[in-house]
């Protein structure tokens, strides 16, 4: 039975389904997504210069030789930039505090 191969979309898109940007001076340098059957995540470069898979925090190591034949395959986006993605500013949220009915009961007077 042949194993399944691993697929690499790249861009900014792709990885932050995965993880969260990381602050500039992380080791990590996200550059897409990558998935092989049920195993998917977002593809970055450890300061090793290793592959590595990230889901949230969770970092698992790849197998190099297997994501550069991947990675080869792979098309970036128009737009792609493996640096860090330009801060979108989003608009304030609108709150709106709704006022509840209270019910005053009046005293009851005996008869």
């Amino acid at each position: 039975m042949k194993k399944a191969s691993w697929h690499v979309r790249l861009g900014t898109l792709e990885w932050s389904r995965y993880t969260y940007e990381r602050p500039e001076n992380d080791p990590l340098r996200l550059l897409g997504s990558v998935r092989r059957g049920l195993q998917v995540g977002a593809l970055a470069l450890n300061e090793q210069g290793q592959y590595v898979q990230v889901v949230g925090d969770f970092i698992t190591q790849l197998n190099s030789s297997q994501i550069s034949r991947a990675l080869a395959k792979a098309k970036a986006p128009d737009n792609f930039s493996a640096a860090r993605p330009p801060e979108q500013k989003a608009p304030a949220p609108i709150v709106t505090v709704k006022r509840r009915r209270s019910f005053v009961v009046a005293p009851s007077t005996p008869t």
